[in-house]
């Protein structure tokens, strides 16, 4: 039950794309060299007899032309975008608190008994940082530990995206989006740092949204609605 494992995958993951967001900003910095001034008097003797001593010769007949970076493979563009998103959600992105409140299994996948043995309002919290992009999206990282349905500590951590709209005004907002995400918990892989993907949506206002998750399964599995509250320090 060690919540270092799961933090270390997401630090390893996240320094990963930084370091690609990194090295590509170098790549552009070093791709096109100074241009070199060379006088007419130490210039080659093919360039001084075909200029003037007027003329300053720029650079030499064989140098090459930079990559296009349109040459750049999509693997490459999409390790770019997601450490540019990362880079503007850590430096531009607000504190938020994260406070899951409920566990919802739904009716029609379990007895009442098996319900009834279930915890459904988890205690737990977490961290994170999240932001309204330019395109008005909501994008945020996060860190949670709770118990799970059987009141056994669960740790989580992942990227949310929610695209979002504004029904009344510009405080209010609805969205429908997804979490991809590492999470541990006892029964499954023994507390192994495992990946996952769920849909998600958020109803907010102001600096207040709630959020929930839906976990697909089957008949005594999965099909839960897990529900948290979110606030964000602006």
């Amino acid at each position: 039950m060690k919540p270092s494992r799961l933090l270390s995958s997401l630090l390893a993951a996240t320094l990963l794309a930084c370091a690609v967001h990194a090295h590509a900003e170098d790549e552009s910095s070093t791709a096109t060299p100074p241009a070199t001034s060379v006088d007419s008097s130490s210039a080659q003797p093919a360039a001084n007899a075909a200029a003037p001593q007027s003329v300053v010769v720029v650079g030499s007949a064989d140098s090459t032309t930079p990559a296009s970076s349109e040459s750049q493979s999509w693997y490459g563009k999409a390790w770019d975008t997601a450490g540019q998103h990362l880079s503007d959600l850590w430096t531009k992105g607000d504190v938020e608190l994260y406070v899951p409140f409920w566990s919802y299994h739904l009716p029609f996948a379990y007895t009442p008994e098996k319900r009834a043995s279930y915890t459904e309002y988890p205690a737990g919290g977490g961290l994170g940082k999240g932001w309204y992009n330019a395109s008005g999206n909501w994008e945020g990282v996060y860190v949670m530990g709770f118990q799970d349905s059987h009141a056994q500590p669960m740790y989580m951590a992942g990227y949310g995206w929610i695209p979002t709209w504004n029904p009344i005004n510009e405080q209010s907002r609805v969205g429908i989006g997804a979490t991809v995400f590492l999470f541990m918990r006892s029964d499954i892989n023994g507390y192994a740092p495992t990946p996952g993907i769920l849909p998600m949506a958020t109803v907010g206002y102001g600096p207040v949204d709630v959020q929930v998750a839906y976990i697909p399964g089957g008949e005594g599995n999965g099909n839960v609605l897990f529900w948290w509250a979110k606030y964000s320090f602006k």
